[in-house]
């Protein structure tokens, strides 16, 4: 029998038992600690990171990777590194972070409805039947179904109880019908007509928003968010996918911790609202389609792999309890559409929001998440495309990034005189910088004249554009023979390096790239286009001016730029509390041409052309 040891977490004060030889991020992930772990646990990343207060833990050759030797003597070390061989005491700094100001404002970011009538299809009504006697033999079933114009089925636990529930409430009960599923949810007794709620829920890679609305009026009554807790198992889709498939549990492992994001969300709305979850009797589902494979606990291996073929695009449809969603048991989950493998839900639902499949000009719908989703259209044409583009704008693989949380630089700005100024979330002391930082920081160092027009950051003081009186001079460094510069230099130092922007110059050139073939397949140009809406939380906390100077758009003017904030989960909520506005999105879904651009020729060379950066070119 293996030996156990103690794993004690100082921040809240918490011991465990592990046995020995498991890894410490598995052991604390099934303890319920969410360490960030980009890399899903490869020692790749350097970011599930914990300082060991007590226990010998000799650094690996990753730890030494990743940390100084001031940080080594320390205690820092790489969680998934270390094999558990005795008592442990540790520290997470992570968890000190607080919760991601994207999740924050994924749920914030909760704009107005078009207007629309309420029409779910469920329907609930307080009923007083007439009693039975010798001239009225109807069932209780018919006696009910006789009250509406559509017929529906009655499934057997409620049948079961249906004469006991009739008698004991003197035939007045409450009914709630799902009429497009031609279903019978609920029979209670008395009258409870006007609680009918349903949720919206738009599952990222990165955070998970829950939107509770009332069904009757159409009214947003709560709306929250959290990270996505499979983070743990990687950061992008392509880490969670190799989890899946290399762990024998992974795929459920994978699709227990979105359910459990959802029921937090669930029971944050019961909570918020004193409400019933019995009383949620429909939701629906944005998200990108590897996330809703995950949330269905359908493999997406293939979806790794070419040609890139999902289990389905089409609608889907579950009871509550088919993927223990704790809403009412029989309530419906509703999967919205998605286009193709990498074009999911979440851009659907936001073409719904934004109307463009319905107007007469020119528009572009660019998310910048995990992958960089485009849908270039009108109402007489659409065309789509998907590159992989996030990683680097949500902090991962670059040297300090981070998500968007307390100590994460948002905002760099730096004025003729070569003063430099920094937004920090919540005011702390800089650890990092999330995405925002990060294009900030590209953007300002490029108008400032330190980072050339392939990206490389100026070698010598001498070439800053006043050398003798800019004081930026001070913040180029050399890292081990690659050029960085400062950001933050007291207590823990922040700096940018040569590889991270050669990481967002992968990343907006491979946007840039598949913007312009959209616009060759629409026969267009950049002049055409009438409106660039920016979606998702981290895309409206992108400053305008950063992202043109960047290139991560072609040359469009800067007021053509409009941040529609999760457009994603409005849309979810549409197709929520309007039956017609789901089928609206199902023929979007199949009026969009999805362009593969892995299979065109011509997108390696635009995407090497939209590397450089435009402001220095010219």
């Amino acid at each position: 029998m293996s030996q156990e040891h103690e794993i004690e977490v100082t921040e809240d004060d918490r011991k465990f038992s592990v046995r020995s030889g498991v890894n410490l991020l598995e052991a604390l992930q099934d303890e319920g600690y969410e360490l960030p772990s980009l890399c899903g646990g490869m020692g790749l990343c350097g970011k599930c990171r914990v300082k060991v207060l007590a226990g010998d833990q000799t650094p690996t050759e990753a730890d030494r990777e990743f940390f100084s030797e001031e940080e080594l003597q320390e205690g820092m070390r790489l969680s998934c590194r270390v094999e558990v061989g005795g008592d442990i005491v540790l520290a997470i700094p992570s968890l000190a972070q607080g919760k991601s100001e994207e999740a924050t404002a994924k749920a914030d970011l909760d704009e107005q409805l078009v207007d629309i009538e309420p029409d779910s299809g469920i329907v609930k009504v307080a009923l007083d039947l007439e009693e039975p006697g010798r001239g009225d033999q109807r069932s209780d079933a018919t006696r009910i179904a006789d009250e509406f114009e559509s017929s529906f089925s009655f499934p057997l636990e409620i049948m079961e109880g249906l004469p006991g529930k009739l008698r004991e409430n003197d035939f007045s009960v409450t009914v709630t019908v799902d009429e497009p599923a031609g279903r019978l949810i609920t029979v209670e007794g008395g009258k409870n007509q006007y609680e009918s709620y349903g949720m919206a829920f738009d599952i990222g890679t990165t955070t998970v928003a829950g939107y509770g609305l009332d069904l009757e009026t159409g009214r947003t009554l709560n709306v929250d968010s959290r990270e996505n807790p499979q983070g743990k198992f990687g950061a992008d889709v392509v880490s969670r996918i190799k989890y899946g498939r290399e762990n024998e549990d992974g795929l459920d492992r994978l699709q227990s911790e979105i359910i459990r994001a959802i029921n937090g969300l669930v029971q944050d709305f019961v909570d918020a609202g004193s409400i019933e979850r019995e009383d949620i009797y429909r939701s629906t589902f944005v998200g990108n389609n590897i996330m809703l494979h995950l949330l269905a606990g359908v493999d997406p291996t293939h979806l790794d792999q070419a040609p890139y073929i999902p289990a389905f695009t089409d609608p889907q449809w579950f009871d509550a309890d088919e993927l223990g969603v704790k809403i009412n048991p029989r309530g419906k989950l509703a999967l919205l559409p998605s286009l193709a493998g990498y074009v999911g839900a979440d851009v659907m639902g936001g073409v719904l929001q934004t109307e463009m499949h319905k107007s007469d000009d020119l528009n572009l719908l660019v998310d910048i998440g995990t992958n960089g989703e485009m849908v270039l259209g009108n109402k007489d044409k659409m065309y789509a495309a998907s590159t992989a583009a996030g990683p680097a704008f949500e902090g991962a693989n670059i040297e300090q990034g981070m998500t968007a949380r307390a100590g994460a630089i948002s905002h760099v700005s730096i004025d003729d005189e070569g003063q430099l100024e920094l937004e920090v979330i919540e005011d702390k002391e800089p650890i990092g910088l999330c995405g925002s930082g990060i294009v900030d920081t590209v953007g300002e160092l490029i108008k400032a004249g330190l980072i050339g027009e392939k990206g490389g950051i100026v070698s010598e003081k001498s070439a800053l554009p006043r050398p003798t009186i800019n004081p930026l001079g001070n913040r180029l460094i050399d890292m081990d023979g690659e050029k960085a510069f400062w950001l933050h230099v007291d207590n823990s130092p922040v700096f940018v390096t040569q590889q991270d922007v050669r990481e967002v110059q992968l990343a907006k050139g491979a946007i840039k790239a598949g913007i312009e073939i959209l616009l060759e397949e629409f026969g267009a140009t950049a002049e055409d286009i009438d409106r660039v809406y920016l979606a998702g939380a981290f895309g409206n906390y992108l400053r305008k001016e950063n992202i043109m100077r960047i290139g991560v758009l072609p040359n469009i003017d800067l007021d053509k730029i409009v941040s529609v904030g999760n457009a994603a989960g409005q849309g979810g909520k549409l197709a929520l509390i309007n039956r017609g506005k789901m089928e609206e999105v199902n023929q979007i879904a199949r009026d969009v041409e999805y362009i593969e651009l892995s299979f065109r020729s011509d997108f390696t060379e635009k995407f090497m052309s939209a590397m450089s950066f435009p402001e220095v070119a010219e």
